[in-house]
């Protein structure tokens, strides 16, 4: 019996979550692990699952040391798409999303800083940089490279597209009744980095998602970031099941400046690395 890679699970899950919720598949947000380019043109979305391309994706991500998910909120436009397939179109907005510039790519700065943020994470036991500007020059390129080339996973919590701007209450009404469905893509996926970008993603991860985990106290790295301003960050460390899940903010510029989304993730992992580096031994 043919073994099926991860996408080509998540995509049947996808169906059965539209019929049971009775979903309009057009404005359905299919996701999970995001390609990278493939060897063929391609102008338009269509079913890649199963092919050298998807096959290859779901190979490094079985391989990774460390297989991060970003649990975004909802995608801002009015359609649905593949946004699994973001990076690997053979059109304009494709390329700059490979390239983390132009367009609504560099206005929003919404794939970038996820870009760093991958970026800081893995290579975090290697980073020397003054600061988050020196950072950003210093690793430019390597930012860039460590995108197009390292696993990871883009999931929206609500799966229906919908406008600019979503409340928090909207998140948790679909985490109230669509919860059990998120739980059955994350089974698949099984990160063991979970960053989630608001509050009712932590809590329905902590309390339901891991309800059954044990977590001790002092694996929870809850402080104020020490320079101003003085931000909550928040990362709990799971040590007996080796994953570990931050609270922090959906990574658009909106309303808040890089350093911070930056920051806000990538400070509690430097604590994780000094409190406890067993998590970080096989990179």
């Amino acid at each position: 019996m043919e073994t099926k890679t991860i996408n080509q699970q998540l995509n049947m899950l996808f169906n059965n979550w539209k019929k049971a919720r009775d979903y309009d598949d057009t404005k359905f947000v299919s996701d999970g692990l995001v390609y990278k380019k493939a060897p063929w043109k391609m102008e338009k979305e269509q079913d890649i699952a199963g092919t050298n391309v998807d096959i290859e994706i779901d190979n490094l991500w079985k391989e990774s040391p460390l297989k991060i998910a970003f649990l975004l909120k909802d995608t801002p436009d009015t359609w649905g798409d593949d946004i699994r397939q973001w990076m690997i179109l053979d059109t304009k907005e494709s390329a700059q999303a490979r390239n983390l510039s132009g367009g609504r790519v560099g206005r929003t700065g919404f794939l970038p800083n996820i870009a760093k943020m991958l970026f800081g994470i893995r290579y975090i036991k290697e980073l020397e940089c003054e600061n988050f500007t020196d950072f950003k020059t210093k690793y430019k390129e390597r930012i860039v490279k460590a995108w197009n080339e390292l696993p990871f996973a883009l999931v929206e919590t609500k799966k229906i597209a919908g406008k600019p701007k979503v409340s928090k209450e909207e998140i948790q009404d679909f985490l109230d009744n669509d919860g059990e469905f998120l739980m059955q893509e994350l089974d698949y996926l099984q990160p063991n980095v979970i960053i989630c970008t608001c509050d009712p993603q932590f809590d329905f991860i902590t309390t339901k998602y891991l309800a059954n985990e044990i977590i001790e106290e002092s694996d929870k790295k809850v402080y104020k970031y020490p320079c101003s301003p003085h931000f909550d960050c928040c990362l709990w460390y799971y040590h007996e099941k080796n994953i570990v899940v931050v609270n922090s903010y959906h990574p658009t510029n909106r309303g808040k400046s890089q350093w911070t989304i930056f920051e806000r993730v990538v400070s509690p992992f430097r604590k994780l690395l000094a409190d406890n580096p067993e998590f970080f031994k096989k990179m």
